[in-house]
């Protein structure tokens, strides 16, 4: 009996050591499980807000090109109305993926977008002739820049991106607009200014 006595703080020592290192082991396999879930819907966060910008970006072109084409006149009819039904198409596939953002994105990123794509169907009125207000044509315009980089700025910072803001984007253009390009220079000779960034 005496020797079992003996042997017990030894047992409880053995116990106690087990008991912490099995606690040490499930605190890291959860610290180890949160990171990766975290690091995962980061990834698909990312993406989703990635897959919304380039939607909502594809219907802004989409209204430049039809609007352009309006204000050629009957000529430009038939290309007007086949920028109309592509018009329609884009604007589906942006509100499908509105739905990934409106489940994974954060607040401010929702609210942002929100703002965007609001700030786009203003400028869709213009393609379609409902607006017709010119006068302000270029200040929504710039307007949607802006929207446009508050959108990627939450982005970012609900995705922890922190090296440093994004440069002012220059405008978008239509096609429509858009001067064909230059012929090649040759060698030496002096190139032409670059065209608009459209990013």
């Amino acid at each position: 009996m005496s020797g079992v006595v003996e042997q017990f703080p030894a047992l409880i020592g053995v116990v106690i050591g087990a008991l912490a290192s099995y606690l040490a082991g499930a605190a890291t396999e959860r610290t180890r499980w949160r990171r990766e879930r975290s690091s995962r819907w980061d990834d698909r966060r990312a993406q989703i807000y990635a897959d919304y910008g380039y939607a909502v970006k594809n219907v802004y072109v989409q209204c430049m090109r039809a609007d352009g084409l309006r204000r050629q006149g009957a000529a430009a009819r038939p290309g007007y109305e086949q920028a109309l039904t592509e018009l329609g198409r884009l604007t589906d596939e942006r509100t499908a993926k509105w739905e990934a953002v409106l489940l994974l994105g954060d607040p401010a990123t929702i609210e942002a977008a929100r703002i965007w794509h609001r700030r786009i169907w203003q400028v869709e009125l213009f393609a379609r002739g409902t607006r017709t207000d010119a006068e302000n044509r270029e200040s929504l315009l710039d307007t949607v820049i802006t929207d446009r980089d508050r959108f990627y700025q939450a982005a970012r910072a609900d995705l922890g991106i922190t090296s440093g803001g994004i440069p002012h984007a220059g405008p978008w253009e239509s096609d429509a607009d858009l001067a064909p390009e230059p012929p090649p220079q040759p060698p030496g000779q002096p190139s032409s200014p670059a065209a608009t960034d459209r990013s």
